[in-house]
């Protein structure tokens, strides 16, 4: 890897921020800091936030690294992660305990020796007065950064740093607090215009498809030829337990021609999708269909066995669903049924709480009961046993329609316990959708 640097300050660092490559793309790199992390106490949600942001100034991260508390593992990691990219941003390990390591790490991965900072020390100091809190003394060591660096002020009691290696390639190396609102203060404050000078001031747009109804293979499998090997589109998928999200990212000068490059290749892959794209971007499957029920001056309510009230949430949480959503049950019990919504004992006890028959009668019962235009109803085997012989994983899902006429589809899902309930409330939210939108 190659790149050009401001003049060098002292060995085996510079003074000043990395100069973009001019004929490569920047790649960049978070490193996470924690014994705590490796041990699974913590997520890491520093490493997605800071990736994000990333992206949109148009750099690539390719490579997420955890290490824990040691200075060895520390120092060969910011050394191994030097060698593949330009930039790398350190989480976590500037604390004032003797497990926070990381800048001793960046010092002897430069080759330089810890500087200390009157002024950083003054800062932390003020920090505990504006707290009114006692300062143990070992806090100031936080005030001590790699020399040559360049300090950024606490916004906690955590002073962070930028500094750029020479060995063994050319790469800035930005080490923020652990903290995760005091990381993300530091980066707007101090690091968001660098890494933009750093990417040549290029936007990043990431669009993203909500798919519901079909595996990450099949939608793979549509999608993948549609973008083949072009250089202009980064395509991924995250696949969730009530969707698949395609994802599109796309580089240009600024957001609106980011967006304008994405928009035929988002348009050629809704229709490719036949129809299982629920919604673009910020529209997910839910505020898509509180949208359309707004728009067309309708109601829904439901009535839940297995998805016991999720249905509702997901649609409540929507801003405006208040005008759409009228309520809901949660007949989780067979007797609930009965007794709420009027479900004659007889057709429970012939067909049994999951069933097509049943589930039909909770969709119309949610219509009647609440004066509905549409009404859901779900019930399914989300096990860990099975019911009346009914293998983990049979659910079915029910909408009642404005004119009384009460449609019901089955299928065996996939998944844990978690997974079948999700999929079984996307599976009855998307059947809304889809006949609010004519499919």
């Amino acid at each position: 890897m190659s790149a050009s640097v401001e003049p060098t300050g002292r060995d085996g660092i510079v003074e000043g921020t990395l100069v973009r490559p001019a004929e490569e793309r920047p790649r960049a790199a978070v490193l996470s800091v924690g014994s705590e992390l490796l041990l699974g106490d913590l997520t890491d949600t520093n490493a997605t936030w800071v990736s994000q942001r990333l992206t949109e100034h148009g750099v690539e991260v390719v490579h997420h690294l955890a290490v824990g508390d040691d200075l060895d593992q520390l120092v060969a990691a910011v050394h191994w992660l030097a060698e593949r990219v330009h930039l790398i941003v350190v989480g976590g390990g500037l604390g004032p305990t003797r497990d926070d390591l990381t800048r001793e790490a960046v010092a002897e991965a430069a080759g330089v020796s810890l500087e200390r900072h009157e002024d950083l020390e003054e800062a932390i100091v003020q920090r505990f007065a504006a707290m009114q809190r006692p300062m143990a003394p070992q806090n100031l060591k936080q005030a001590r950064i790699p020399a040559g660096a360049t300090p950024y002020p606490p916004v906690g009691t955590a002073p962070a740093f930028g500094v750029t290696l020479t060995r063994p390639s050319a790469t800035r190396v930005i080490a923020l607090p652990g903290v995760p609102w005091e990381l993300q203060q530091l980066w707007e404050q101090h690091v968001a215009d660098e890494v933009s000078a750093i990417a040549g001031l290029r936007v990043t747009v990431t669009r993203v498809l909500h798919v519901v109804g079909q595996g990450e293979s099949d939608v793979a499998a549509t999608v993948e030829p549609l973008i083949g090997d072009r250089d202009d589109v980064i395509l991924s998928f995250l696949a969730k337990g009530h969707e698949i999200q395609v994802r599109l990212t796309v580089s240009a000068d600024d957001h609106d021609a980011a967006a304008a490059a994405s928009q035929p290749v988002v348009e050629e892959l809704v229709a490719a999708l036949d129809g299982h794209v629920a919604g673009v971007d910020d529209e997910d499957l839910e505020t898509v269909v509180v949208r359309l029920l707004a728009e067309r001056g309708a109601t829904v309510a439901t009535a839940e066995s297995a998805t016991a009230g999720d249905v509702a949430a997901r649609l409540g949480r929507v801003p405006g669903a208040s005008a759409v959503l009228l309520g809901g049950a949660a007949v989780y019990a067979t007797e609930a049924k009965h007794r709420v919504l009027g479900l004659p004992t007889a057709l429970l006890e012939e067909h049994g709480p999951v069933s097509e028959a049943v589930t039909e009668a909770l969709a119309a019962a949610a219509r009647a009961t609440y004066g509905a235009d549409w009404g859901i109803g779900t019930t399914a085997v989300a096990g860990p046993g099975s019911v009346d012989d009914l293998p983990v994983g049979t659910g079915f899902w029910a909408l009642a329609h404005p004119d009384g006429h009460v449609e019901v589809h089955g299928r065996r899902i996939p998944g844990d316990r978690g997974q079948v309930l999700q999929r079984l409330g996307s599976a009855a939210i998307d059947l809304l959708r889809r006949r609010l939108a004519g499919l």
